[in-house]
């Protein structure tokens, strides 16, 4: 049998840079949706065009 090469010692290995991104892009977009949330509530209840 070939040796195994996944690490077996419990150990979770670092996040590499795309799960970073990945993270980064989510705080993002969550950011930029409650923002928005709090721009539009500047301008009364919703929906505005009924008035």
């Amino acid at each position: 049998m070939s040796p195994q090469t996944s690490d077996k010692s419990g150990r979770k290995s670092s996040p590499n840079v795309y799960t970073v991104m990945l993270i980064l892009s989510f705080i993002a977009l969550t950011t930029g949706a409650i923002l928005l949330f709090m721009e539009l509530q500047r301008y009364g209840s919703w929906p505005q065009w009924k008035v």
